[in-house]
């Protein structure tokens, strides 16, 4: 307890200079900053978002394995919980089975301080995680979020963009579109995998 309460007092101490350091290079009062510094951190109206989409949802996935191909298939169920005070929403996911079978976990969330949705994603089919962040186009009620993954083995760049498009209050869609010319085999993008989730009745 007293590692804790010690490494606690050290964050906070340290938060406490960066604050007066940078007030004072903008020329704000600390209690400006530090005032700033916690409304960024409570949720904001964007957040709202997160609690619509917590429950059961059904998934069909379409999982493209080249550009022009067929897709396959399959049926899936997710279950999503917002955490963190509602800071985020966790969504734990299984879809496929036999060895297609894939189990996945996503923590999506806001950045107040860039104005951006962002997407924390893994799953069985890797050991690693991807990441992105992107803005919501309130037309179209779409947030993409893009990212990127230094891929050591295949020596490639992966760029990519996850869209979510919320259609109605018990139906959204998640795409996974890939740019980088290894994965698009000469054509612009390459959507490789198609999710529309329902509300579980």
């Amino acid at each position: 307890m007293r590692v804790r309460y010690t490494l606690l007092s050290l964050v906070i101490v340290a938060v406490c200079g960066l604050t007066t350091a940078f007030a004072q290079d903008k020329g704000a009062s600390q209690q400006e900053m530090q005032a700033r510094m916690m409304e960024l951190a409570q949720p904001g109206p964007e957040h709202e978002l997160f609690e619509k989409l917590t429950g059961k949802w059904n998934m069909t996935v379409k999982m493209y394995m080249a550009p022009g191909q067929e897709p396959m298939v399959f049926t899936g169920s997710s279950e999503a919980e917002t955490i963190l005070d509602g800071r985020f929403l966790q969504s734990k996911w299984v879809s496929g089975e036999g060895p297609m079978e894939t189990r996945g976990v996503s923590i999506m969330g806001y950045d107040r301080r860039h104005e951006e949705y962002t997407a924390i994603g893994l799953d069985t089919w890797g050991t690693y995680f991807v990441t992105a962040q992107g803005p919501m186009d309130e037309e179209t009620n779409t947030i993409t979020m893009a990212g990127s993954d230094q891929d050591p083995v295949f020596n490639m760049l992966q760029e990519y963009e996850f869209v979510m498009t919320l259609v109605d209050d018990d139906t959204f869609t998640w795409d996974v579109i890939f740019y980088n010319p290894e994965m698009t085999q000469g054509q612009d993008s390459f959507t490789i995998v198609e999710i529309t989730y329902e509300r579980a009745k």
